[in-house]
């Protein structure tokens, strides 16, 4: 009995790291995955700000928003925006309540796999 509590902890503790954070898979090369998109921003404050921007066609892309963004959300949610930035995979797992995705955390859900780091964000 003792064995198997023994075998069972580092699996225990393997899975409850899970459930905290992850690391989402970078873009191989960031100047391929380039991108700029236009549409409307919603920015949900608390948590790790969970973001996204909804294009003219309905695609949806999540959001990586650097910190000035994250602090003033009323003067971009719900906003007309163009936003420049690489884009970045993360997988869906739904025990996931956060990633990083270089040097900022995201929800770990929202409206897409593929998440756009923001490197520029412009109201329209």
């Amino acid at each position: 009995m003792l064995i198997r509590k023994l075998l069972m902890a580092p699996l225990i503790a393997s899975a409850a790291a899970g459930c905290q954070s992850a690391a989402a898979k970078q873009a191989d090369s960031p100047a391929e995955a380039l991108m700029e998109v236009r549409g409307v921003v919603e920015i949900h404050s608390g948590g790790h700000g969970l973001g996204y921007v909804t294009l003219d066609d309905g695609k949806c892309y999540d959001l990586a928003l650097p910190a000035n963004v994250l602090k003033n959300t009323r003067r971009w949610d719900t906003k007309r925006v163009v936003i420049t930035g690489s884009l970045q995979f993360r997988p869906r797992i739904d025990e996931m309540m956060w990633f990083d995705i270089k040097d900022r955390k995201i929800e770990g859900f929202g409206c897409s796999e593929d998440v756009i780091y923001v490197e520029s964000i412009k109201l329209l």
